[in-house]
């Protein structure tokens, strides 16, 4: 049993703009194309595709670990900023700046 209309050709096409793509453009147009493929099966005694519809779930399992790293890596900055009560960057400014004094004082004493 075939749902989509979509063709091979279709998708093909679809697949060779993917290069000149955005990554996260990439993503997406992997996600609808795997979605495609889930009503796609490969026997005609079959509803839907395992295969795809596995892949879809390994996409979002992906998905959703990579926002929980993402959410994580926030919380550290976080946790930083309010343990030095300053933002790592404005750290290292006032190492840039301290590490400058000290190299004028050296030059202003020769």
């Amino acid at each position: 049993m075939r749902i989509s209309s979509i063709s091979d050709e279709d998708i093909q096409l679809l697949k060779a703009i993917k290069p000149f793509m955005s990554s996260k453009s990439k993503g997406l147009l992997d996600i609808f194309i795997t979605i495609i493929n889930i009503f796609k099966p490969e026997s005609p005694e079959q509803t839907l595709n395992i295969e795809a519809l596995t892949e879809f779930l390994t996409l979002l399992h992906e998905s959703f670990e990579t926002q929980k790293l993402a959410t994580s890596n926030k919380d550290s900055i976080e946790e930083i900023k309010k343990e030095n009560g300053k933002a790592p960057s404005e750290n290292v400014k006032d190492i840039e700046n301290l590490l400058n004094t000290l190299a004028k004082e050296k030059s202003d004493k020769e």
